[in-house]
């Protein structure tokens, strides 16, 4: 919003009140406006954001979210003349049910998939090609050329494998916490940290104390300071099974880390196998094992992943 607005552009975030969206679009100095909405078809919304859209003579309404995308497309019956733009960010078939077929398959809506990964499933899904541009996601890169230095999460010196993400059954940590297992057997010393919080978070716990390494993984939660945490951990692992463009994984090649990740989605897409990294196959926590184990025992190669990966954030 704050480069629309460089760009001589006006743009107003249009979000829940009280969320934390609205307090840094506050604190940002960003343009934005509460709207509650208590479902994805509240019509009341929906009604509000016509209006809205009506009396600022808005010429984009961009959705973000699938929640978003269903009060928009309500809300353009009020304000027909408005360009319907929707993104899409993980490649799960959209068309499941119902609600699904009717948000996806109305004219003049145009899709902006976050991988080439994401389009294609959009276009199987029966969204015209022409329909749909791929946009991969992008981060700032000066962001991360002067991280401050955090606690750490384990003693100095302990060699750290992490990762970042919301804690959700896609992002396959249940897959990491068994191959965590298996790399913890062939180096003990190794540590394991998630970073993130979501509705598994107690499940997962759970999980690692019944595979024996509870001691050997921590479950960070929620942190603001993520690329100083980053900058912490000799890899960056990700396992999800589905993904579009992954930023925590961009985060982690900015900042110079060799990635291990599984072929999901976009991933493969940003890393390169055997370039900035290795890729391997979702939901094989042996391969997963496997890969990690790999780079540990051959730091230098490692090295060189961590600095291919940020010259290709860097081109790309």
């Amino acid at each position: 919003s704050q480069l629309l607005h460089t760009w001589g552009h006006n743009s107003v975030i249009l979000c829940q009140p009280h969320s934390v969206l609205y307090q840094r679009a506050q604190e940002a100095s960003v343009p934005v406006q509460a709207l509650r909405m208590r479902h994805e078809l509240d019509l009341i919304a929906a009604w509000q954001l016509g209006q809205y859209l009506r009396r600022q003579q808005v010429e984009i309404l961009h959705m973000h979210a699938p929640h978003a995308h269903s009060i928009g497309l309500l809300a353009c019956m009020w304000a027909p003349m408005v360009h319907k733009v929707v993104s899409r960010r993980i490649d799960f078939t959209p068309i499941h049910n119902l609600l699904s077929r009717w948000k996806y398959t109305l004219p003049k809506v145009h899709y902006v998939a976050v991988s080439e990964a994401v389009r294609q499933v959009l276009i199987a899904s029966g969204i015209p090609a022409h329909c749909v541009q791929t946009i991969h996601s992008s981060i700032d890169l000066r962001r991360f050329d002067d991280t401050q230095e955090v606690a750490p999460l384990f003693p100095t010196g302990t060699r750290v494998v992490g990762t970042v993400g919301h804690l959700a059954g896609h992002k396959g940590h249940r897959y990491l916490l068994e191959a965590t297992r298996e790399l913890l057997q062939a180096e003990p010393d190794v540590r394991v940290a998630i970073v993130g919080d979501g509705a598994l978070r107690h499940a997962l716990e759970g999980q690692a104390v019944t595979l024996g390494i509870a001691e050997q993984v921590h479950f960070a939660g929620f942190r603001r300071d993520v690329p100083a945490l980053i900058r912490g951990f000799e890899i960056f692992v990700f396992s999800s099974t589905h993904e579009g463009t992954p930023n925590g994984v961009l985060e982690a090649m900015a900042l110079g880390k060799p990635v291990v990740a599984t072929r999901a989605g976009g991933t493969a897409e940003v890393v390169q196998d055997g370039v900035t990294g290795l890729v391997v196959a979702p939901r094989d926590p042996a391969a997963l094992a496997q890969a990690l184990l790999y780079v540990l025992r051959h730091p230098e190669q490692g090295k060189m992943f961590g600095l291919a990966g940020r010259k290709r954030v860097e081109k790309h």
